[in-house]
């Protein structure tokens, strides 16, 4: 039987500024590397504390007092802010077959290039509550909706996932099917399928096909409300993936990272050999 795969060329990372959060970007290069993709990361220098230095009265709260705001003070913490950005992600990033490379963009830019179709874009949720709701996030958050490319959610706490691969499809040519099976079999996981709408015939394509990759394979059921997925509360895993159009933004309560797959991007077309 042929196999389809998405054709995935570059996940494109906005690096957290919270040393804490760094722990996820060990497993987004352990999955870059799963999907042969590069791994881009971007550290954003935050262009609303570089304008404070334009203010002759500002004052910072340094060394247990308030001083004045220096921008030269502020161009050294900057620069040691970007080389431990670099340091964390390479050492981090590094040992996974991901392709790392750095850069440093600035406001409002969400990622050092402009997402493609076929890119993933992937969202960190910050730990600290106060950054999930500042706006730097959320602009970045509706940034990435607003593309056209696949969206890689990672829980600010995910740490160390394993177990099986979860893909919610409603047809067997849904290109996250392949996308699952291929993680599937490269992390020897199982694969759970959630069907939507999806007759039993179609069901046995799928499971035919994971067969084939030396995949189990289960089916489960979920249930969605309001935009949120209701998956049952035994089903747990590496990876939940689905496709963009089965969801109008961001879902909530999902404790797991999630890739949320462009409709719009290329597909290889079948290996042969």
């Amino acid at each position: 039987m042929s196999k389809t795969k998405p054709d995935f060329k570059r996940m494109l990372l906005r690096l957290p500024h919270n040393r804490q959060d760094y722990a996820t970007v060990r497993i987004i290069a352990e999955l870059a590397g799963l999907l042969s993709t590069d791994l881009v990361g971007t550290y954003v220098e935050d262009l609303s504390v570089c304008d404070l230095a334009e203010f002759p009265n500002a004052r910072e709260f340094r060394a247990g007092s308030w001083q004045p705001f220096s921008a030269q003070q502020l161009a050294r913490d900057t620069a040691l802010a970007v080389q431990e950005a670099e340091r964390l992600f390479f050492e981090n990033a590094g040992r996974f077959g991901s392709k790392p490379s750095f850069r440093v963009a600035r406001e409002p830019l969400a990622v050092s290039h402009e997402p493609e179709v076929d890119d993933i874009v992937v969202v960190i949720e910050p730990r600290n509550p106060i950054e999930r709701a500042t706006h730097q996030f959320n602009e970045f958050l509706r940034a990435a909706f607003r593309s056209t490319s696949s969206i890689l959610l990672m829980p600010g706490r995910t740490r160390n996932p394993s177990g099986p691969v979860i893909v919610i499809a409603s047809s067997p040519d849904d290109p996250g099917i392949a996308t699952g099976i291929d993680i599937a079999a490269s992390t020897r996981e199982r694969m759970i399928l959630v069907p939507t709408r999806m007759p039993n015939e179609l069901r046995l394509q799928i499971q035919e096909r994971a067969q084939i990759a030396g995949v189990g394979l289960s089916v489960r059921e979920a249930a969605f409300r309001d935009g949120e997925i209701l998956l049952p509360a035994s089903v747990k895993g590496r990876l939940l993936i689905l496709n963009r159009r089965q969801v109008s933004g961001r879902p909530r309560a999902l404790q797991m990272p999630t890739l949320l797959v462009s409709e719009a991007f290329s597909i290889r077309p079948p290996d042969l050999r």
